[in-house]
């Protein structure tokens, strides 16, 4: 399933456009994907002036010419049509359709036929409303929403629900059903838009796939996961599973050092090596033994990184002077793939020239916060193309952590279903952090790494969450082996 925002869906209809497809063509295809959900025998359908209109009309006209009974309300504004709205509120006209201009005089008799049809059809606008509703529209709206016990069918979007974000303008349709066409809006996946979609419907248009060429995100579910998750070998040993490096933790911040360093071991790694001071090395011998421990040196040389498969920089590792050399080094000195997580982000957002001539997969995994001190944006910004741009520009994979955390590479682009709000507790991004790395040093594609250490902390959550109110990540971690062995299993089934 793809997942798109505002502008995403725009660049969507503008790419079919450019490829060939006319506007009247595709809202045809529309209406073709909305009619396989109409079993009614009477419809109501309030068409506004744009394109989501016309998708309306357009299925007016099927309706009727299944022989339903079908009255179509449109607005005032009729000088503002679009070209496909035009041109099938014309083919209603010659078709002799029941069509009544909506204005305050007669909304006391339209709201009487309406409440006599089986069921109502919003297409007063789709995606592309960015304020609420006002005028003739705010009053359907809520005359509409007073109908407790009617059913409303909503056409890609209910009319006064954000795209982006989920959020309800002042006026919204309470729909109890959308039919949302080509992709899962990104609104959608707030969970409190769903007292304003009721059950939503994903169609795909009947046209040539461009998704990728538009750059709509995919939703990573199980089915996506299992096929990337690897069986353990018969004949695999510790050295098969690689050795991963962890220069993380300081005096001030060791649970970060040994949270990561354990996520890593229960993750699948043959060897973990945490790189860090002798405090945190005491705590580690006891919480999590089957991590290796090497002290950390004032200065790095090449030959301090060259027996391991992936490295993590961060975690606790603190900003001092020589929490900044240590940054420095790992990029200058050593050529494993890398994540770099937590205190490791504040130092290279003022050093983002290290990110340039980089060959080999960098993960970079902040939450929002930490993503504004690496990317200068604003709350309005479109974040799905805000990410993918930052990480393009960069040669980066960005792991922006957060509700369905957002996984992209600039060209693929991933959006996680796993986690829950249990897990929002401090340590949970070093857990996470130190799982990414493992799955790197275990011979994963960054991207792989990425969606495999997002999707099972996730997984391994949802599971803990079931039955407590808070997923602590020190019982997280103790699930992950037990998380990808279900995985694992569920695939075999």
């Amino acid at each position: 399933m793809y997942i798109g925002s505002q502008k995403l869906m725009m660049d969507y209809d503008q790419c079919l456009i450019n490829n060939g497809y006319s506007i009247i063509e595709l809202v045809d295809k529309a209406s073709d994907c909305l009619l396989k959900h109409m079993n009614y025998s009477s419809y109501s359908l309030l068409c506004g002036p744009g394109n989501n209109g016309a998708d309306g009309l357009s299925l007016a006209l099927k309706l009727m010419k299944q022989g339903k009974k079908v009255n179509v309300y449109i607005f005032e504004d009729q000088n503002h049509l679009s070209k496909a709205n035009r041109y099938y509120l014309d083919c209603c006209y010659e078709e002799g359709m029941h069509i009544v201009l909506l204005h305050a005089d007669v909304i006391d008799v339209v709201m009487a036929e309406i409440a006599k049809s089986d069921v109502v059809i919003d297409a007063m606008f789709g995606n592309g409303l960015n304020s609420s509703p006002r005028g003739i529209y705010q009053i359907v709206i809520e005359e509409l929403n007073h109908l407790y016990d009617k059913e409303i069918i909503a056409i890609d979007i209910p009319t006064g629900l954000d795209c982006d974000s989920g959020n309800p303008y002042q006026s919204v349709i309470c729909a109890t059903q959308t039919i949302t066409l080509t992709a899962l809006k990104n609104g959608f996946l707030n969970p409190d838009s769903l007292f304003f979609t009721g059950k939503v419907i994903v169609e795909q248009l009947d046209v040539d796939d461009v998704y990728d060429e538009v750059g709509l995100y995919q939703l990573v579910d199980e089915e996506f996961i299992l096929p990337i998750l690897k069986d353990r070998q018969f004949y695999g040993h510790k050295g098969t599973y690689g050795r991963v490096g962890l220069i993380t933790g300081c005096q001030d911040y060791k649970g970060a050092a040994l949270l990561s360093g354990k996520s890593a071991v229960y993750s699948g790694s043959g060897i973990v090596s945490v790189i860090t001071e002798q405090q945190v090395i005491d705590s580690l011998t006891v919480f999590c033994p089957e991590a290796t421990t090497q002290l950390r040196p004032p200065i790095f040389q090449k030959e301090d990184f060259i027996k391991y498969q992936a490295l993590l920089i961060g975690c606790g590792l603190g900003q001092s002077l020589d929490s900044y050399r240590y940054v420095m080094d790992v990029f200058t000195l050593s050529t494993q793939p890398l994540v770099i997580d937590a205190d490791a982000l504040t130092i290279l957002a003022t050093r983002l020239d290290l990110l340039k001539n980089q060959e080999r997969d960098i993960i970079l995994t902040p939450h929002m916060g930490e993503f504004k001190r690496l990317c200068d944006f604003c709350e309005e910004d479109d974040i799905l193309l805000v990410a993918k741009d930052f990480a393009r520009q960069h040669n980066v994979i960005l792991v922006l952590k957060g509700p369905y955390t957002m996984i992209t590479d600039g060209q693929e682009a991933y959006r996680i279903a796993t986690g829950n709000k249990a897990m929002a507790s401090g340590g949970m991004g070093d857990v996470l952090a130190g799982m990414i790395v493992s799955f790197l040093g275990q011979g994963y594609s960054g991207i792989q790494a990425a969606m495999l250490g997002v999707y099972i902390h996730g997984y391994a959550g949802d599971q803990i969450a079931r039955d407590a109110y808070t997923v602590i990540p020190s019982q997280l971690i103790q699930y992950i082996p037990r998380a990808m062995k279900e995985l694992i299993q569920k695939r075999e089934l």
